[in-house]
């Protein structure tokens, strides 16, 4: 099965990476038909250096969103595939080809998703089976997210019928892979491969990097998302669900906002996120940094002992590994 896709990158004042996105993807085979850059009001270079790297430019004079900017390639794109590429993420060399191979696997498939490192001098592994994917359900994206937004080859049709991209700043993709896995006929449609394609830029200058909305923000996409994702589930159980769900979301954003240097003193309450009066307090003790540090060293050693790695010594390092807080 021939690959026809489409390259979609929405920038802001991204004039020191859009050309190294773009290149990347022209490097591409299968080649995409097309490699369309959204400016959303840029005010710097973004503009001339997209052209000049071979991208269609579509130059918007107000800042609208990130949603909007999705939304609008996906308007403009016409390939029945598409790949939506963060404008300082680049995808790695053979990513085409991997795609390919993995959608010939699963040809009824609305979303082929795959992994993403950090290391500039990454690479597809040549080894990666194309068959090796995993099926994700309304559930499963209901209780993690797997999908990484630039790593994701998403078929046009089923995101159009799904309403596409919403009109809004934070969680855009989260709340788009949602929705589309709600739609009728999604079972056995969304797969993840653990094989990384893309090389992905991490800071906390990214839009997500705003840890305090994106956490009420995915609050309520849970809220308003369980019903339909627990449904099948007795009341007690979707409530201990929801309850350890919001719990882990509190955690995680605690987590992540401290890595970007901020203190903890200025996120957000655990009763802000978590309902009840109990769990809030038991929380509320892992905003103190000995206890925190502990935890984290704790799961770090977890992690490392299932991998069958030597323990760390001394503290773990607190990286990122994704732009959202998930």
């Amino acid at each position: 099965m021939t690959l026809a896709w489409d390259v979609l990158i929405p920038a802001y004042n991204a004039e020191t990476s859009i050309a190294a996105a773009v290149t990347s993807a022209l490097a591409q085979q299968p080649r995409p038909e097309r490699v369309i850059v959204y400016s959303d009001g840029s005010t710097d270079e973004t503009v001339s250096r997209a052209r000049a790297a071979g991208a269609d430019v579509i130059a918007a004079t107000e800042n609208k969103g990130v949603g909007h900017a999705r939304q609008a390639l996906v308007d403009h794109a016409s390939a029945p595939w598409f790949l939506v590429l963060d404008a300082d993420d680049r995808l790695l060399p053979d990513a085409g080809r991997l795609f390919e191979r993995t959608l010939a696997t699963r040809p009824d498939a609305w979303v082929l998703g795959f992994g993403a490192t950090s290391d500039p001098a990454g690479s597809v592994p040549t080894s990666a089976d194309p068959t090796a994917c995993r099926a994700v359900t309304l559930r499963d994206l209901w209780l993690r997210n797997p999908f990484i937004s630039s790593s994701a080859l998403i078929r046009r049709d089923a995101a159009v019928r799904a309403g596409g991209f919403p009109p809004v700043r934070q969680l855009v993709d989260y709340a788009f892979w949602l929705e589309l896995a709600e739609q009728p006929g999604a079972g056995g449609r969304l797969w993840n491969h653990s094989a990384p394609v893309t090389v992905r830029a991490i800071h906390g200058g990214t839009i997500t990097g705003n840890v305090v909305g994106a956490v009420l923000a995915e609050r309520r996409l849970l809220l308003d998302h369980a019903p339909t994702a627990l449904s099948q589930l007795p009341a007690a159980v979707r409530n201990l669900l929801t309850g350890a769900r919001l719990c882990v979301l509190w955690w995680r954003g605690l987590s992540r906002h401290v890595d970007y240097g901020r203190p903890a003193s200025s996120y957000l309450p655990p009763a802000d996120v978590v309902p009840g009066v109990l769990l809030p307090r038991v929380l509320r003790l892992l905003t103190l940094d000995g206890v925190r540090r502990a935890l984290r060293r704790a799961a770090a050693l977890a992690r490392r002992a299932a991998a069958g790695q030597a323990p760390l010594h001394g503290r773990p390092s607190a990286v990122p590994t994704t732009k959202d807080v998930r």
